[in-house]
């Protein structure tokens, strides 16, 4: 069993007992090279679909999206929030793009629950997973949010181990204080630094986010 779903690239079978779409399709055949998923570590996921359902809140309270996708879209959210559908993001770790296949992948089974709970079957006909899940979120802007989000909880564990990061990169600065390099900025001269100095400045970001 199978249904059609459509992009702008045109349409293609998705089998019927997935959750994700054709945008998860194409990147699925074009990726793969790591072989590990991103939803090993499901933080990321986990703050994407909490962005997903406050989205859908704030766009309810505004007037952007109706009540009863607002609510079904919700509704999805928290059900993916479970873990139970772990297994409807198989994409790759390695991929380009900026994860924007990641964001798509998330809509898309957000979209096809939310579909399925007003419906009875899944599809694009009720809730689209760019239209009304998506709603004109940049990939650029919500990634890198929901990496903030993930990390958060992380912070605690983090800051020791990015001091014993920042003490190994001091080592080095002092290690290559004598190897001359040139350093580029952009629209700017390139200078000449020395690769100690380029250590000594990733010692000190590590020291700033400890």
């Amino acid at each position: 069993m199978s249904r059609i779903e459509k992009d702008c690239l045109g349409q293609m079978e998705v089998p019927d007992d997935v959750y994700y779409g054709i945008q998860t399709l194409r990147v699925m055949g074009v990726s793969g090279i790591l072989g590990e998923k991103v939803i090993k570590y499901p933080y990321l996921h986990r703050a994407l679909v909490q962005m997903k359902k406050a989205a859908a809140l704030a766009n309810k309270e505004i007037g952007a999206l109706d009540e009863r996708r607002a609510e079904a879209i919700t509704w999805a959210c928290d059900k993916v929030l479970t873990g139970k559908y772990d297994d409807q993001f198989p994409l790759d770790m390695f991929q380009g793009g900026g994860y924007t296949c990641v964001n798509m992948n998330v809509n898309e089974v957000i979209g096809n629950l939310a579909n399925e709970h007003l419906t009875g079957h899944k599809g694009q006909d009720e809730v689209h997973p760019n239209t009304h899940v998506n709603m004109g979120q940049s990939t650029n802007d919500i990634v890198t949010s929901a990496e903030h989000l993930c990390i958060y909880p992380a912070l605690d564990k983090l800051a020791p181990e990015l001091d014993k990061l920042a003490d190994a990169f001091a080592k080095k600065a002092i290690e290559f204080a004598d190897v001359i390099k040139v350093g580029r900025t952009c629209l700017q001269d390139a200078v000449p630094l020395t690769l100690g100095q380029e250590f000594g400045g990733y010692a000190e970001f590590c020291r700033r986010q400890a």
